[in-house]
């Protein structure tokens, strides 16, 4: 049986959070056994955490040759943390290094990150898995577009400025033009973010469950995403899931994810670890155009393709990959 901390990883806000929530809902739904918090992890046969988890607990598995895997999705770099980044990295690259028997990445870009600044490590010990959504929560509604009224929308948690700043500068010009509303949701966590949320055209609805988040979509005609190297954003994959069309910038996973409709992500640079400096609002304003232009070809893409990132497959997967290492360690001791 493996031991999940599912109560350590949950209290956090954002993806990797909302992420070990899902999980834990879905493998008490078709009744997976594991053992949480609750139990005593030395009854499990392996383990499972995202990002990195207590030396103390990773020793016992280690000790015993029980498999130990870790999920990761991005890493601390220089551009963004500053010289404090070797030590945001040091337990997390001790984990990767040091305990885990294998390593799930939620995207090529994700490894990319974690090779260039951890190292890397052997085909054989990792596996990519995109994350997913619960399409019987995120699916199409029949949204007309009406340019008398555009609706955006931008989701998720607001903790740094590269996450709604280029948007407002953005939108301060395509209001001049259009009349438009943008929708915020999600906490908004640093001052820094809330002062550019008090333009008239921007409502700011505050935290919702993902059925709100949902319907907020059904209703949203243009999610514009905006971060710094995400991984494997889950405001993308719900838009996705609900066929609206996303505008964002070329970062991270952003074109890995969004591959078939890459001509609405703005360029930044050929860097791994992108600046904030290069991401420019008006060429994402000139996608946000381009988008509206020819919105219904957008938009047609968008609902071809709501049908990927489905969380039974991300989490078929993931059981894939706990059978897998179990099995290979119960032929080893044999």
């Amino acid at each position: 049986m493996i031991y999940i901390p599912f109560d350590e990883n949950t209290r956090g806000i954002g993806g990797p959070s909302t992420f070990m929530i899902n999980l834990k809902e879905h493998l008490l739904e078709i009744d997976y056994p594991f053992i949480d918090d609750s139990g005593n992890y030395k009854n499990a046969d392996s383990i499972f955490f995202p990002i990195s988890f207590s030396g103390k607990i990773l020793d016992f598995f280690k000790k015993k040759n029980l498999p130990v895997i870790q999920r990761l999705d991005g890493v601390y770099y220089p551009s963004k943390h500053g010289l404090k980044y070797i030590y945001l990295n040091r337990e997390i690259k001790k984990d990767y290094l040091e305990y885990s028997d294998f390593i799930i990445f939620q995207s090529r870009y994700s490894r990319t990150e974690c090779f260039t600044m951890l190292g890397e490590i052997d085909k054989s010990k990792y596996k990519i898995i995109y994350n997913g959504t619960d399409k019987a929560v995120f699916y199409p509604a029949d949204k007309k577009f009406d340019r008398n009224k555009i609706i955006f929308t931008a989701t998720g948690s607001f903790r740094n400025r590269d996450m709604i700043e280029p948007v407002v500068w953005a939108l301060d010009l395509l209001v001049e033009r259009y009349n438009i509303e943008f929708r915020v949701i999600g906490p908004i966590l640093s001052k820094e973010v809330k002062k550019y949320t008090n333009r008239p055209y921007i409502r700011c609805l505050g935290g919702m469950n993902k059925k709100e988040i949902s319907r907020q979509l059904q209703e949203t005609d243009i999610l514009i995403h905006c971060q710094l190297n995400p991984a494997c954003p889950n405001s993308v994959i719900e838009a996705v899931s609900c066929g609206v069309p996303v505008v964002g910038f070329d970062t991270g996973a952003m074109k890995e994810i969004l591959y078939f409709c890459p001509e609405l992500l703005a360029y930044v640079s050929e860097d791994v670890f992108q600046k904030y400096i290069d991401f420019k609002y008006k060429g994402l304003l000139e996608k946000i155009i381009l988008c509206i232009e020819n919105y219904q070809e957008f938009k047609i893409r968008f609902l071809e393709s709501s049908y990927l990132y489905d969380f039974k497959k991300t989490y078929k997967e993931y059981i894939e990959v706990f059978e897998m290492l179990r099995a290979r360690n119960d032929k080893m001791v044999k």
